[in-house]
């Protein structure tokens, strides 16, 4: 018992420390950073007290944690990876692009976002369960590693279990069937083949008007040399795609269609659902890798890794039409001052389903009404030479087809018997064009290639219309680019060093990294609005990047350790959030800078047959950081690119895990989330008009103590499993999320975005203060029988069952609309997106 009385103590220690940091209370509303009670900007009066497959389906599908990917056999990131995803969790309230992700080296971190979009492997399960995994910032054998930790995941044949494998598995969440196998044969020479594959498909989801179509395959194929010291593995795998997303929407819909879960994405055609939102994507990725064991201390890995092929998202377009969504303002009873018409819009939308769904009928009539037309190019002759009907309304694809090459070298050696030294060098290049095409006219002969938003600014200039100067008024059909086209370039290479010292009593480890990143933009079409700066390439940006860690360990004993990390990094500005407007042209942010990084944290390991447990505080502060917004701005009446620089922000908290075997076979676990993810200044904010350049306004956000949106800051979950000797398990765990708060919109939180509201009004409160969104809870069980036969045969039964109480207030995000009125912010009000109520999963595997 030894060990359990210290993970207590551990447990009330870190406790009383948070309690004397302050650290247990929320800041207070009232508190919170707000704009100046006077309008005068130079005042100081202003206070200064502070994925799952159920992501696939959100608007922003790669922030949280792949259970898949970040489990590992630590206690808190098992929590984290399995229990917090349902709330959208993020650890530490980093986002995605803190932690790298590496397949048999190589890196799969987009480097336009430095995302890892791991559905491009979805339903590889059984090839993906080899894995090395650092936390945090530990030392890293594979990389200099991320804020967050890194993950390598060894897919070589010669890795994977000897076996034959099918599966069949059924829910209703993202997908409801799901038929997965793996093939890997024992062969003679030294030779080793895995083949896997799978499909996932759902008619409908969980969410109206969602549908699930994925096929996944995977090939490897490995050979060892004569003597063992060396192999070379091949490997190709992709998860070809198509689903129907569902969407966020505003209280008033979710109570007029009687559900949290009400999709605006689609709409009946035919008397079949037609979802206007679909996610068509297929990226193969192929990885070569050599091993060389060089001596008994040494060894040399390579690895070379190409991704391709194509990633779209559509959506419906329209010009010189009503707008088509059914959630749009201006369709909704609340928009009606007449108290009687805006109960009978009401009643008629609770009445009808239709009326609060796309009207797909409604978008062809429209593209068929009127009489065909000549096009004319811009001279006014007709030089296209088409007569036929004009498409109002289209429905586009957005494209991201993305290009990436990664070459990666890493040696290893042990001078001695104490000392270790990790290094490796990357080069990686990554092209992704970007464009649209026209996906379906939806009853129209062609759609012209013109910018509605100019037609409107520019009425009397036919050039400044254009999208493509080149070939005016240019006539497209399905399949054609329009819009915009232009490609992103992006360049990344450096080199790392590690070393290790194990000593008897205490480990150290100190590692550097050096990189240089660069970038730059091809545009494709000469836009009519700058002709000068949108075609060909523009000029090359560059950043210096580096990081460099320190870490020590102290063995207590075998089984009890202290620790303590520390890191500084610098890392470039990402793509996309560098360039003003890249559709259009290839204008930089002003003050384009990289953003700092600094972090440490330290804790408490105990290791051992019958408890395990983790302590760790950390705090991590984030300076220079941008984002990039484009909007339509309804105050200035135009569609506009949102710069804001200087983002500052401060990450600190414990984790806090534990499992203690009660008598044999029941175990109770624990897992604490304890944190406080706030920005910490005032950054600059920069409107400028997208259709002239012109910058309109340079404003402060007054965001100073604004919590970071969309994740908990807080988490609990508390379970107990069983395994019994006969082969068969049970979990139960109840999880709990506090302080969750939605995505703000910087405009709100500006003098201007204040002007005609009185300092100290409920108006002006509520225009400036964030929304916090209500705790939560979730109770989960999971179990699971396994049979054997013949000492060959296996049989694996597993069933899941989540949110068993039903919970369906649950919401886990969203944000508040960049749209909005002063004094009147229900005419945009905030969106939410919702957890899903009690869902299942189930499986039959069998092995042989």
């Amino acid at each position: 018992m030894k060990q359990f009385t210290l993970f207590i103590l551990a447990l009330c220690l870190s406790q009383l420390a948070l309690a004397g940091n302050g650290f247990t209370e929320a800041i207070p509303l009232h508190e919170r950073d707000t704009v100046p009670d006077s309008i005068d900007i130079n005042t100081n009066s202003i206070p200064i007290i502070s994925l799952s497959e159920t992501e696939l389906e959100r608007e922003d599908g790669f922030e949280n944690i792949s259970g898949l990917l970040t489990a590992s056999n630590d206690v808190f990131t098992n929590a984290a990876a399995f229990n917090f995803g349902v709330a959208r969790f993020k650890m530490r309230g980093y986002q995605s692009n803190a932690t790298q992700i590496f397949l048999n080296g190589s890196s799969m971190n987009d480097l336009e976002t430095g995302n890892t979009y791991w559905s491009m492997w979805g339903g590889l399960n059984d090839v993906l369960r080899n894995r090395n995994v650092s936390i945090g910032l530990q030392a890293t054998e594979f990389a200099f590693g991320g804020l967050n930790g890194a993950t390598n995941i060894d897919i070589g044949a010669a890795s994977q279990r000897i076996q034959r494998r099918i599966s069949y598995a059924s829910s209703n969440r993202s997908y409801f069937h799901r038929i997965m196998g793996v093939y890997t044969p024992k062969l003679k020479n030294d030779w080793f083949l895995t083949i896997s594959g799978s499909r996932r498909w759902a008619q409908e989801g969980y969410q109206e008007g969602t549908f699930y179509d994925s096929w996944s395959y995977f090939l490897g194929v490995e050979k060892k040399f004569a003597d063992r010291t060396q192999s070379i593995a091949f490997n190709i795998l992709a998860s070809p795609t198509q689903r129907g997303r569902g969407g966020a929407s505003i209280p008033e819909m979710y109570e007029i269609a009687g559900t949290n879960y009400y999709n605006p994405n689609w709409g009946f055609q035919n008397g079949e659902k037609r979802n206007a939102r679909v996610n068509n994507s297929h990226q193969p990725i192929a990885v070569l890798q050599h091993k060389w064991k060089l001596n008994e201390n040494s060894s040399l890995n390579t690895a070379i890794s190409y991704q391709f092929g194509r990633n779209g998202a559509s959506a419906l377009d329209w010009n010189n039409a009503r707008d088509p969504r059914p959630d749009y303002y201006r369709y909704l009873p609340s928009n009606y001052s007449d108290p009687v018409a805006a109960q009978a819009i009401y009643d008629a939308m609770v009445a009808d389903q239709s009326l609060r769904q796309i009207n797909w009928d409604n978008l062809y009539s429209s593209n068929m009404l009127d009489d065909p037309e000549t096009i004319m190019d811009a001279n006014g002759e007709a030089g296209n030479n088409i007569t036929g009907l004009r498409s109002k309304y289209i429905q586009e694809e957005r494209r991201y087809d993305r290009q990436k090459a990664d070459f990666t070298i890493n040696y290893n050696t042990v001078i001695g018997q104490d000392f270790t030294i990790n290094s490796g060098a990357y080069y990686r290049r990554q092209n992704t064009h970007n464009h649209k095409r026209v996906l379906d006219l939806l009853g129209g002969d062609y759609h012209l290639d013109v910018d509605r938003f100019a037609e409107r600014d520019f009425p009397d200039d036919e050039n400044a219309i254009q999208n493509d100067l080149d070939s005016p008024n240019r006539v497209v059909g399905v399949g054609d680019i329009f819009g915009y086209s232009y490609d992103s370039n992006i360049s990344n290479y450096g080199a790392w060093v590690q070393g290790q010292l194990n000593l008897s009593k205490v480990d150290l480890f100190a590692a550097v990294n050096v990189g240089q990143t660069q970038f730059w933009r091809t545009g494709n079409f000469r836009n009519g609005r700058f002709p000068e700066n949108s075609l060909g390439d523009s000029e090359k940006q560059n950043f210096l990047e580096y990081g460099a860690k320190l870490g020590a360990t102290y063995k207590i004993n075998g089984r009890n350790y202290l620790f303590a990390n520390g890191a500084i990094m610098q890392r470039p500005p990402s793509y996309r959030e560098a360039y003003l407007s890249p559709r259009t042209r290839d204008d930089v942010v002003q003050g384009l800078t990289t953003e700092k990084i600094q972090s440490v944290e330290g804790g408490y390991y105990l290791k051992s047959p019958y408890y395990k447990a983790r302590v760790t505080g950390y705090y991590t502060r984030f300076q220079d950081g941008l984002e990039t917004i484009n909007f339509y701005n309804d105050v200035q009446r135009t569609f506009g690119n949102l710069t804001i620089n200087g983002i500052d922000r401060q990450h600190f908290g414990v984790e806090i895990a534990g499992e203690a075997q009660i008598v044999t076979g029941l175990s109770i676990t624990g897992a604490v989330a304890l944190g406080q993810y706030t920005y910490t200044n005032r950054p600059s904010m920069t409107f400028t008009q997208d259709n002239t350049a012109e910058v309109l306004s340079v404003e402060t956000v007054y965001q100073k103590d604004f919590y970071v949106d969309n994740t908990p800051q807080r988490a609990y979950s508390v379970g107990l499993r069983y395994n019994s000797p006969k082969f068969w398990f049970a979990n139960v765990t109840f999880n709990y999320f506090d302080e969750m708060y939605l995505d703000f919109n910087p405009l709100r939180r500006t003098v201007e975005g204040v002007a005609t509201l009185e300092p100290g009004s409920e108006s002006f409160n509520q225009t400036i203060f964030q929304e916090e969104l209500a705790n939560q809870y979730t109770l989960d069980i999971f179990g699971g029988k396994s049979w054997r036969f013949d000492y060959k045969y296996y049989i694996y039964l597993t069933v899941g069952v989540s949110n068993i109480l039903n919970n369906r207030d649950f919401a886990t995000g969203g944000y508040e609309q960049l749209r909005y009125v002063q004094g009147d912010l229900d005419r945009f009000p905030n969106r939410y997106y919702y957890a899903y109520g009690i869902n299942y999963f189930a499986q039959i595997a069998f092995r042989f």
